[in-house]
């Protein structure tokens, strides 16, 4: 059976692990057995020397240090344990920044792609309007050529036909008035005037002009 000095020890011995503080520099006897030496601001023992009981003594060794070095050194634990969160805080701001400047460089690339799409598209068509401009123009110009090629078709049987009165076939032996001849036009009134019907009559003048048609109209 537990009498009351262990059961207040066992309780004190908690105590000092539950809102205690593991010591920087442990006891002489926590260093001799390899323990953790856990000391509360209340208490001048460890837990562990308490546990023991009250025969074990809690002795510190001598520090080789003065007490402003200590707190020198423990302040500036503190300040690079300060700037670890700091850090770490900036690097996890720095990530998530990154983050949305790749997402937003993916709209940008998004929408490069999406006009140079468009604007190829818009080439195309250009391209494809101007071809079908080109064809339709050369197709127009050969219609053009075709309908003017037959126009000068009919129009030289037509501007053959249009003498007025009969048209003379002349022949002769001489090839000089046969060209003669061939470049009158008899259609025309001066063809006739001052033609002497009775000198191409004449066998001797070595031809003769004969009427396709009958007698010219208006001889004289």
């Amino acid at each position: 059976m537990s009498s009351k000095a262990s059961v207040r020890k066992n309780a004190l011995t908690r105590r000092i692990e539950d809102e205690g503080f593991q010591s920087v520099i442990p006891c002489e006897r926590c260093v001799r057995l390899k323990r953790v030496c856990v000391r509360a601001d209340c208490s001048d023992r460890c837990s562990d020397c308490v546990r023991a009981g009250g025969g074990v003594k809690c002795t510190m060794p001598t520090p080789t240090f003065s007490d402003a070095e200590w707190r020198r050194l423990v302040k500036s634990q503190n300040q690079i344990e300060e700037e670890e969160e700091a850090i770490l805080a900036k690097l996890l701001r720095l990530r998530k920044q990154k983050r949305l400047l790749q997402k937003r460089a993916g709209d940008f690339i998004a929408r490069d792609f999406k006009e140079v799409a468009e604007l190829e598209e818009l080439e195309r068509r250009e391209v494809e309007e101007r071809e079908r401009l080109e064809r339709e123009r050369v197709e127009s110009e050969q219609r053009e050529r075709e309908a003017e090629s037959a126009r000068a078709a009919v129009e030289v049987p037509q501007s053959a036909s249009r003498i007025d009165g009969p048209v003379f076939a002349a022949t002769s032996e001489d090839p000089t008035l046969t060209q003669l001849l061939s470049g009158m036009n008899p259609a025309s009134p001066s063809f006739w005037d001052g033609l002497d019907f009775s000198a191409l009559d004449d066998p001797a003048a070595g031809g003769t002009v004969e009427p396709a048609g009958g007698s010219p109209s208006g001889s004289r």
